[in-house]
């Protein structure tokens, strides 16, 4: 039996693949939506682990939130919202990157 971690992933997968099917005939602005929920499903799966703590994931969900509402008004607020929030992530990685990093230095 598949354990539930990896059934969450699973669905994620399943959503993300058809989501892709749809994209091809839905409005082009409905797949940066398609993938948010995305990344929303896959911060779940993280917050249903009991050692989950990452304060960058539970800001960036409300803020994920926060962004696709946007979209339904102002497109422009939409894309400026996921340009700040690609440069947020990608800031994090190269932190995270840098500090893993220098624990695997520190643990020679």
């Amino acid at each position: 039996m598949v354990d539930v971690p990896h059934q969450g992933i699973f669905k994620v997968m399943t959503y993300l693949v058809m989501s892709a099917r749809d994209c091809i005939d839905e409005p082009s602005i409905y797949g940066p939506l398609r993938l948010l929920v995305g990344v929303d499903k896959l911060i779940d799966i993280c917050k249903a682990e009991p050692s989950f703590d990452d304060e960058f994931l539970v800001k960036m969900k409300s803020r994920i939130w926060q962004e696709v509402f946007s979209v339904m008004s102002d497109r422009d607020a939409f894309a400026k919202a996921l340009d700040q929030l690609s440069v947020e992530f990608t800031d994090e990685l190269k932190r995270r990157m840098a500090t893993a990093e220098n624990t695997a230095k520190e643990n020679k």
